[in-house]
């Protein structure tokens, strides 16, 4: 008697390969911005004064504000992948998402642009070195956030198959949500 045990093979993944990319490759980045911010923290205790009397205030105002404009991104975001996924007109929200990062470079970017001026650069102490390297790698996880927002922008324009395009909101969206909530992180150290 030969006695076969059906086997369950599933028609659809559970979770798909990109968004188990996706979820490794956040984790490493979760772990290279706790070493910056570890080493920042080490640093900061056995300095005498971090920042020093001598080099320029950040500009605390001007940031809480802009990070109001990644946090309201946040929520855009995520009221698009809701609405599209209700197959509802959401695309006016994913251009606001986009619009909102491109203030908040471009906020950041001047504020860089001043403290360059005022004579903060990577040369001036270890803690201009760290807000740079910091700061700056963050500014980098924006700017390709963008350009994941942007692609998937274009590519649900044209894409035919649901659940793929689905999957893409989510992969792309995980991605700008680990970039804002990076962000408050940062703000307060």
């Amino acid at each position: 008697m030969d006695k076969s045990i059906p086997i369950f093979i599933p028609q659809q993944k559970i979770v798909s390969n990109g968004m188990i990319a996706m979820v490794f490759f956040l984790a490493a980045e979760i772990m290279f911005f706790a070493g910056l911010i570890s080493a920042y923290i080490v640093n900061r205790s056995v300095a005498e004064a971090m920042p020093s009397i001598h080099q320029p205030r950040l500009p605390v105002e001007i940031t809480a504000l802009n990070t109001l404009f990644l946090l309201i991104s946040f929520v855009t975001l995520f009221l698009f992948t809701r609405k599209f996924k209700a197959k509802i007109n959401s695309t006016p929200l994913l251009i606001i998402t986009i619009l909102l990062g491109i203030i908040f470079l471009t906020i950041q970017g001047t504020e860089w642009v001043k403290l360059l001026r005022f004579g903060f650069t990577t040369s001036t102490s270890i803690y201009g070195a760290f807000f740079y390297t910091i700061i700056g790698a963050h500014a980098l996880h924006v700017i390709v956030g963008l350009i994941i927002l942007l692609y998937l922008f274009f590519s649900l324009r044209k894409e035919s198959s649901s659940e793929n395009a689905k999957n893409k909101v989510d992969i792309c969206s995980l991605y700008w949500y680990f970039v804002v909530s990076v962000w408050p992180a940062l703000y307060f150290i």
